[in-house]
């Protein structure tokens, strides 16, 4: 039996960075703000919220992280066992199971195959940690952040090139790192016939 958490917003002392207290509540707590019902949306969710009420508050004072408040008390029914690997808190790809995907995936073996690898190395997909979407996101962010940072160089080497053959090429590149998006700002560029 089980439930999925979320992080409540941090309380801080006057003037200062840490924390004073943090809260973690049921992920069922609260329900989503009222929508614009004119407007039609394309996918249907499912309500998730029920304004469950449990938590547990955190009072810290000098370092140490004292538990002030705690409401065990759930409105809805808690997740089995054998769903637990579906919570979305408890699902994580620790540093070696990535490794193996992306190993896998290196060599040219497909990224369901992969997790059904894993799958059957621990036991079955309940103890993996992670879903096959996870997976599915893991190995299409590995490949983004592989395929930008190429880009983005090879743009950069084919600017540089353009500005040594014509000197009135001026390029100015800034890396802001949000991930290693790169942004580009041309100044001028002029050409000639």
């Amino acid at each position: 039996m089980g439930f999925s958490i979320r992080k409540g917003k941090p309380r801080y002392y006057n003037g200062m960075k840490n924390i004073k207290q943090r809260e973690f509540l049921c992920s069922k707590e609260g329900f989503k703000l009222d929508e614009d019902f004119c407007k039609e949306k394309y996918s249907k969710r499912l309500e998730t919220r029920t304004g469950c009420k449990a938590f547990v508050r955190f009072t810290v004072k000098n370092g140490v992280w004292r538990v002030s408040a705690f409401n065990p008390e759930h409105n809805h029914e808690l997740a089995l066992q054998s769903e637990r690997h579906l919570l979305r808190s408890g699902r994580r790809i620790s540093k070696p199971k990535a490794d193996v995907i992306d190993t896998m995936v290196n060599a040219g073996i497909s990224t369901k195959n992969a997790y059904s690898y894993l799958t059957k190395e621990v036991g079955g997909s309940e103890n993996v940690g992670f879903t096959e979407r996870d997976c599915y996101n893991h190995v299409n962010t590995q490949m983004m952040t592989m395929i930008s940072a190429g880009d983005a160089q090879s743009l950069l080497n084919h600017f540089k090139s353009k500005h040594a053959e014509d000197p009135m090429f001026f390029l100015h590149s800034s890396s802001r790192s949000r991930k290693s998006n790169n942004k580009l700002f041309l100044e001028r560029w002029e050409i000639k016939s």
